[in-house]
């Protein structure tokens, strides 16, 4: 009888919890690897994934997860966790999703990572077929995976096999996955996923890991970030909530799977808060004081004099102005070029100022050339653009030597003070577009009106 116990407990420790809707801590390691006509390379991104999975009160289930990823891009610290929940179909009901973020070519590319939890373990057995929206699915065969008695899924679309699951018989655990995507030209990778571990938990365990769970989704959901924001950079207002948050998250985290984590939230506000103070310093320096004297080149070739600019409201936005990759928000070029319509009858001139080393050398000057006339008709910008190799952009201390990023927005009165000095993106309402920046030209246009009655 003992004998046929033991023989027994290695089955009984794989059925899986999942089926009775206990509380379970999932890890998962998985790569992206790009995929040749002559060998496989070794994997452009590793990852690895943790879920805590538990039943929901609708009787489906909650998933909190989170993802770390070494290679080729990571998404910023707001955007590595949240809570997928499904219903009791274990479909999901929010729209937080699985993803890795690859850089490719130049672009970041979110690719979604299906989720652990397989929603039609209802029509799972030998030979089943069934489609749902435009994928095909076909169960193709039984297989011993990690000890686990599993099926193979293979899911289709028009284009072929998309994806394969190995999915615990009569689970919906998902143990192993792997997948087929194509970045760029056709650029063709796979993504593949193993399950490392599954723990049921206890309720104190349950409750240590709830705890930092609970703050991180309330912090997340206070920063208000827009979906899929790519941008690590966080507002005055959302540095503060994280450092009012930052200790207490660090200290309920500790001996968690969110310890890292923790403590990557804590320097990174720490180091933004360092950079917004000396961007605030850099800014002093240069407020209300009268701008540097330079000459602009435009893209053409052509020299701005001061003498040009003489009288007029000058705007300069210092940003890459690179035409590959052309990715979103564009340097918010959209948005200034609206404001240029609007105001330019006004006294305002608006130079978009590319800022890039290989100005400086002839033999890269026209391939730099090439990229800024890419972007300029891509965005059909009406605006004049100007070419710096970094000189001019130093002239304005140069937002980059304290970690910030561009663009830098500068605004010289028509009495050639400098009005206004900002660096980063504005917070964008689509309705209002750049209503900050043209809050200070709309002041500055009145001051040189008044200026101008006066005499």
């Amino acid at each position: 009888m003992n004998g046929l116990l033991l023989a027994l407990l290695p089955c009984l420790s794989l059925v899986s919890p999942l089926d009775e809707g206990a509380a379970v801590e999932l890890r998962y390691t998985g790569s992206l690897v790009k995929i040749s006509r002559d060998a496989e390379s070794p994997p452009v991104k590793r990852f690895s994934l943790y879920c805590l999975v538990k039943k929901n009160d609708g009787g489906g289930r909650d998933i909190a997860y989170l993802m770390d990823e070494r290679g080729g891009g990571t998404w910023p610290w707001p955007e590595r966790f949240g809570q997928i929940s499904l219903n009791s179909k274990l479909l999901p009901s929010n729209v937080a999703q699985l993803r890795l973020l690859q850089e490719h070519n130049g672009t970041n590319q979110s690719i979604r990572v299906p989720r652990p939890v397989f929603e039609f373990v209802d029509k799972l057995a030998a030979g089943a077929t069934w489609n749902n929206e435009s994928s095909a699915f076909e169960v193709k065969r039984a297989a011993k995976v990690q000890d686990r008695d599993c099926w193979q899924v293979d899911v289709s679309t028009n284009f072929g096999r998309k994806r394969s699951l190995w999915v615990q018989k009569d689970s919906p655990l998902v143990v192993e996955l792997e997948e087929r995507l194509f970045m760029g030209q056709g650029d063709e990778f796979s993504l593949r996923m193993k399950l490392d571990s599954l723990e049921t938990l206890d309720a104190a365990k349950l409750a240590k890991v709830e705890g930092p769970l609970a703050l991180l989704l309330k912090l997340q959901t206070d920063l208000a970030r827009p979906d899929n924001e790519q941008n690590p950079e966080l507002t005055d207002e959302q540095q503060a909530k994280v450092a009012a948050a930052a200790e207490k998250i660090e200290q309920s985290a500790e001996g968690t799977p969110f310890s890292r984590l923790a403590g990557i939230i804590t320097r990174d506000v720490q180091g933004q808060q360092q950079r917004t103070g000396e961007l605030a310093q850099l800014a002093k320096k240069f407020l209300g004081q009268s701008a540097p004297e330079f000459t602009i080149q435009s893209i053409e070739g052509k020299p701005v004099t001061p003498a040009d600019r003489a009288g007029k409201i000058t705007v300069l936005h210092f940003w890459e102005y690179q035409g590959e990759p052309l990715v979103e928000p564009y340097g918010q070029v959209g948005y200034l070029d609206f404001l240029y319509s609007r105001r330019r009858k006004l006294g305002v001139q608006v130079y978009g100022v590319a800022v890039d080393a290989r100005f400086a050398d002839k033999a890269q000057t026209q391939q730099a050339h090439r990229s800024v006339n890419k972007l300029k008709s891509f965005m059909n910008l009406a605006y004049p653009l100007a070419a710096d190799d970094g000189e001019l952009i130093a002239q304005f201390g140069d937002p980059r030597r304290v970690g910030a990023k561009l663009p830098l927005w500068v605004v010289i009165g028509a009495d050639g003070k400098v009005a206004h000095y900002s660096a980063g993106f504005y917070k964008i309402n689509p309705d209002e577009g750049l209503r900050e920046l043209d809050e200070v030209i709309v002041k500055e246009i009145q001051k040189a009106k008044k200026a101008s009655d006066g005499k």
